[in-house]
Order: structure tokens, then sequence, then C-alpha cells
């Protein structure tokens, strides 16, 4: 009889695969007729309901706030872009909560539901999920990728609910590298630890009435419409609310506007992401090149705190640069979004 059940148990490990992400310390056993797609951020599970496609993105997000502050940030993303938010709740999952998101989707060819899941582990990157189906499949895909859930468990054997030895976590440590006419790339080591004590810029000004949230400056700036000004610097401030990879695109999008402007690109620095004195988690992008016989150098920063995210960008010379650079350096540092 231990030759069948052998083989048993071989065929049944042909059908299933493992996915696995040591940084959000999750593993899951999917079926082996699911494609996966592996990428720098997120990784994405795809399947099939019927003739439908149905697919799955797996992530980690740095969040250390409530689960209920989360959640408004969800709703208010959503419906800040014409989604409806149809249900909001909890469930206990490997002895923490999962905070769940159901949302409707009108924007895309037929109308999509999509379901995310954050779990509140004690990990410093939390494990996020996304389901992403047509409405017409979605009780069937969700009953799918919850079977596939429920396979889940932790790569180091400990429960979310436990703290990891120290030294034993390690967070995104990607970096996110624009291959167009990149130049000379130079990587800088972060800072990988929260500051022990936040300072924030003593210049407190309201940001947004019906947020009810305010912006932090150094002294001796101020803010005008979208323009961050202390005389003789000026840069263009967007900002939002969201989770880290909103921040992130947010950034992106304004250091990619540059391209466009720049014929030709000489160099770039961009360090991994650190915390600032401020308490927020972000980077930068200091890029040189040309535009006609002119040189250039643009500056993006960006921070993300507690669903929060701000970008700055600003434009000069080498020479402007040499001479702002501090000035930059320090908005960077003190800079703050927050509810008080």
């Amino acid at each position: 009889m231990i030759l069948p059940v052998l083989t048993m148990v071989i065929a049944m490990q042909d059908t299933t695969k493992v996915w696995s992400n040591p940084t959000t310390d999750i593993k899951l056993t999917y079926p082996s007729a699911w494609s996966l797609k592996k990428d720098k951020y997120i990784d994405e599970l795809k399947f099939k309901v019927g003739d439908k496609d149905v697919r799955v993105e797996l992530t980690g997000i740095e969040m250390n706030f409530p689960a209920s502050h989360w959640q408004e940030v969800v709703r208010e993303i959503n419906s800040n872009n014409d989604r409806s938010v149809l249900r909001q709740w909890e469930e206990e999952f490997l002895g923490v909560p999962l905070v769940l998101t159901r949302v409707r989707d009108i924007s895309t060819s037929e109308p999509e539901i999509v379901i995310t899941g954050l779990l509140m582990s004690r990990r410093n990157l939390k494990f996020m999920y996304r389901l992403y189906a047509p409405e017409g499949v979605i009780q069937e895909a969700e009953t799918q990728w919850s079977q596939v859930l429920m396979s889940a468990d932790s790569v180091s054997g400990k429960l979310p609910s436990e703290q990891l030895p120290e030294g034993t976590e390690q967070g995104n440590s990607n970096v996110t590298v624009n291959t167009q006419n990149p130049g000379k790339v130079q990587v800088i080591q972060p800072k990988t630890e929260a500051p022990k004590e936040i300072k924030r810029g003593s210049v407190r000004l309201p940001l947004d009435a019906e947020r009810g949230t305010f912006i932090y400056l150094p002294e001796g700036w101020e803010l005008k419409g979208s323009v961050l000004s202390n005389g003789s610097i000026q840069l263009q401030l967007s900002e939002g609310i969201g989770d880290e990879r909103l921040a992130k695109s947010n950034w992106l999008k304004q250091c990619g506007s540059a391209l466009d402007q720049l014929s030709k690109v000489t160099g770039r620095v961009e360090p991994e992401a650190s915390w600032t004195q401020s308490g927020f988690k972000g980077s930068y992008l200091e890029r040189r090149g040309t535009s006609g016989d002119q040189e250039l150098v643009q500056w993006v920063a960006y921070g993300w705190s507690a669903g929060y995210f701000y970008s700055v960008s600003w434009w000069g010379s080498e020479l402007d640069l040499k001479n702002d650079r501090d000035k930059l350096v320090e908005l960077r540092n003190l800079l703050a979004i927050a509810p008080e």
C-alpha cells in the first residue's frame, strides 16, 4: 500500500506550486495551472473562471497605523476615483486581523470587483493582496482564491502576531531604475530605521480644509497654491493620501516628466528609500541632462507616512543646485503632512 500512497502524494505535488515572500513572511500554495509573474514590487497570479481573466496582486506595505485609519484611507482613495466601496470588514486570519475592502469599479470595459486584504501582522512589511475579477464571476473567483489563501503560512515558522528576532526582517530594498537614457546611476545605502524622535518644520500651514490636514515646513518657507517657496527657491508640490505604492507612483510620474524636456540624460542619483527626521519614508531623484546647449538638473523628492504622501519637484543648473542643496535637503528632512 506504500507505493500507491507515494504516487498519490507526488501527483498532488505536481498540481500545485508555492509562492513565497520572506519580507512579508508569507507563503501560499496555488494550482500549477495558474500563472505567476514576479516583479520588483508586486507579484501577480492569474487564472481563469470560464473565459474570464482573474488576477491577484501580492505585495507588501509598510504600515504602522491602526486598521481603522487604513480603511479610511482606502475608502477615500476609491471614492476620489469614482469607485463604489461596497463593504469594509475584518476577519481573523493566522491569529491576527485581516482587513478587507470590497470595491466596484465601472471604469473598465466591464464592471469589475476588487477585493483588498491587508494582514495586520507584527512585521515591518505587511502582506497585502488585491483580487480583481469581472463582476459576473466574482463569486467563483473569490471561492478559488479563498482556497489558496487558506493554505497560507509564515515563512519563518512564527505566527504573524509574534515579533521576528531583531535583524531578521528585511524591508523592500528594491531600487526603481528608469532604463530610458539612464546615464550613470549611483545607488546610496539608506537609513533603514525610523527616527526615535520626530522633528517637523516649525512653520505649520493649513493644507486641505476638507481633510483637516496641515503641512509642516522649515522656517522661511511658504505655500501658495501648489508652489513651495522660501523667496529664492521654488518647488512644485504634489500631495495626497494612499499607500506607499501610490506615493512612489506619484513620485515616478513627476520624475518621468523630465524625460521629454531633456534631449540627453547624462547621469542620475537615486538612493533607496530611507526615513527623514519628520518620520516620513521616501527618496529623491537627482537627474542631470542637456536640453539643447543648456545643462540642467532635476531634483524630485517624495515622502510617505501614515497614509499621507508628498512629492516636491525642482529644476535648475548645476550652480543652482550647489547653492540650493542645503535648503532642499533641509526641506526634505523636515517636511511633513499630518491631521494635527
